[in-house]
């Protein structure tokens, strides 16, 4: 990712603005689509405020494996690495071998 930390969710939630609010609008210009047009665009209101959210609770950092940058978003507890293909636990907001 260009940007790390909360920038990255913002850049994020910049993205999801326009994505969401087009179709929101078309959708509540038919009759029966405003049940889903106006959540559409009440989130995508929020996406610039909530990108940074998620991306505050990242866990970045290198691979055990080889060295290269690998990032978690969420509560995953294991991922595989991009570049190696090996397995990662997360413990502790730190990258570790799986066995």
């Amino acid at each position: 990712m260009p940007y790390k930390g909360a920038y990255s969710g913002l850049h994020f939630g910049m993205l999801a603005v326009p994505i969401l609010v087009v179709p929101g609008t078309l959708l509540c210009l038919t009759g029966l689509g405003a049940f889903f047009g106006v959540p559409m665009i009440i989130l995508a209101i929020f996406a610039p405020l909530l990108g940074p959210m998620i991306g505050f609770g990242a866990v970045r950092g290198k691979c055990p494996w080889c060295g290269a940058q690998v990032s978690c978003v969420g509560h995953s507890d294991h991922l595989y690495c991009h570049a190696c293909s090996q397995e990662i636990i997360v413990m502790h907001h730190e990258f570790v071998r799986a066995a």
